[in-house]
């Protein structure tokens, strides 16, 4: 084989009003042993690329697209203004709960949703608590609100329809960026409109060897336009999903399926991988060849200083690997506040979070933030911030109750931004009351109830903090063995006189 052939190198004067380059070729890239290239060898350059890549990618996905997504239904052209409407929500709903969460996941949550908000009239009309308790165990809770504030604006503003545009949809519609706006303009209203998410970015990033950092706004825009210039006028909501698929299931992050791959011949990466094995099991490699010179001229891509190995030559060198930083770490004690009334039966303690921040909305037990220290956390101290915190916020003074205090140790749940661990205490207190009060004396606008056990797991409870009931649970488990071995027929009947949660949480009528 004989040595790629030399490209000549061509530069750009920013005073000339238009300069056509000449994309740098596969073979130039592998010769400079570093992938010199310019910008141009990221473009599809030609109208039967694309049409080529359009083709094989709708093909593949007409025969291969997973059909266990309940929002995912074939295109019609022939819908009504409603139905439309309808979609467009279905749509939505879906791509928001989508975001940063996994599709097995979301499939339950969506399911649940769709049938306690059929159309954007129910969502709109719903109480935020309501919207929240679906919701809750999913993560990102902001999502949900925002879906909420967004259907009371649709209803309200624009006759229960969403635009039918990105433009639109992103300016209009709270919550609601570039790739959600790309993705129902798309598959819902059929506009000729690219979406770009991570799944994308892979697909693309190895299409077109763009290993570039993604924190740049110049790269962001770069993959919008590829991704734009690929998109065809017709089917563009499948085209987009497929490309999506693709990188869900085919183009994946560490092991890709190349093999399988619609729009392997297109693919720069592959391609370089082929070409610089071949090259490598010929001994081109080893011959006295002077190396090509070629001028790394990509503005988009750092140039390499070194030369490349066969190893890394690999498709999953695409894209680059952006560092991420650390979360924070961040400490916190929980009480988990239980009062056996006369009856037998138990209630807990809950508070509602503030409506910002972090966990906007939700519902917590009573929790002491911590500062962080070198030492490990000691309970005893623990133990006397919640009881202080317990006495002053609810008027709950545990010397004075006939309580019991135990240590069930510690949770971890990791946000996006943040490490949080979670200090359980499990505070018993025996009443004689059977509907009790509550005070508080903090000066802060939150509610506190307390809720039957049985409501517990259905409560919008944060994740993090729904771990912690499974200590609980392992806690009174081991409890009542123990009991059992003593008093064999003991045992307690729940009373059913307790209010559900759902009273806490439903608005009242008025007549």
């Amino acid at each position: 084989m004989t040595a790629p052939a030399k490209r000549r190198r061509t530069t750009t004067n920013k005073s000339e009003p238009c300069v056509s380059i000449e994309p740098t070729s596969i073979e130039d890239c592998i010769g400079s042993h570093r992938l010199a290239h310019n910008a141009a060898y990221h473009q599809f350059t030609s109208e039967s690329d694309r049409q080529r890549v359009q083709k094989a990618l709708l093909t593949w996905f007409d025969a291969k697209q997973r059909t266990n997504m309940p929002w995912r239904k074939p295109a019609r052209l022939d819908m009504t203004k409603e139905e439309l409407a309808q979609r467009a929500y279905e749509v939505w709903v879906s791509e928001i709960m989508l975001q940063q969460t996994q599709v097995a996941t979301v499939i339950g949550y969506y399911e649940r949703w769709m049938a306690s908000f059929p159309t954007i009239y129910d969502l709109a009309s719903a109480d935020l608590e309501q919207v929240n308790t679906l919701w809750a165990g999913l993560g990102y809770y902001s999502r949900a609100k925002r879906l909420w504030e967004g259907a009371k604006k649709v209803v309200q503003e624009l006759e229960g329809c969403l635009p039918n545009n990105a433009a639109d949809l992103e300016k209009q519609i709270p919550g609601v960026g570039p790739y959600t706006a790309g993705a129902v303009a798309s598959i819902v209203f059929g506009q000729q409109t690219p979406l770009v998410d991570g799944n994308v970015i892979r697909v693309l990033a190895r299409l077109r060897a763009i290993r570039a950092d993604m924190k740049k706004s110049n790269v962001v825009d770069l993959f919008w336009k590829l991704a734009g210039a690929l998109v065809p006028k017709e089917r563009p909501g499948d085209f987009n999903q497929a490309l999506m698929e693709l990188g869900a299931t085919v183009c994946t992050p560490a092991n890709p399926a190349c093999d399988a791959c619609p729009v392997q011949s297109d693919c720069h990466a592959l391609n370089q991988w082929h070409l610089h094995g071949r090259l490598t099991e010929q001994g081109f490699w080893n011959k006295k060849t002077p190396q090509d010179e070629s001028e790394h001229e990509c503005e988009f891509c750092p140039a390499i200083d070194h030369d490349l190995e066969h190893e890394e030559y690999a498709v999953t060198r695409y894209p680059v690997k952006s560092e991420k930083k650390p979360p924070r770490d961040e400490e916190c004690s929980v009480a988990i506040v239980e009062k056996v009334l006369k009856d037998g039966s138990s209630i807990y303690l809950i508070s509602k979070r503030p409506e910002q921040g972090l966990l906007a909305g939700l519902w917590e037990f009573p929790s002491v933030e911590l500062a962080i220290h070198k030492k490990k956390s000691i309970y005893a101290a623990r133990s006397k911030q919640n009881a202080e915190y317990l006495k002053q916020r609810y008027q709950l003074d545990l010397a004075d109750l006939d309580a019991a205090c135990q240590d069930l140790d510690h949770v971890v749940h990791l946000f996006s931004h943040i490490r949080k661990v979670y200090y359980i205490e499990w505070v018993r207190i025996t009443s004689t009351e059977q509907e009790p009060s509550l005070s508080q004396h903090d000066g802060h606008p939150s509610e506190s109830k307390w809720i039957p056990e049985a409501d517990l797991k259905t409560a919008p409870i944060p994740t993090g903090l729904k771990k912690a009931l499974k200590l609980l649970d392992k806690a009174k488990s081991v409890k009542h063995s123990s009991a059992k071995r003593r008093q064999p027929t003991s045992k307690t009947t729940p009373s059913n006189t307790n209010a559900s949660i759902t009273s806490f949480f439903t608005k009242k009528e008025t007549s």
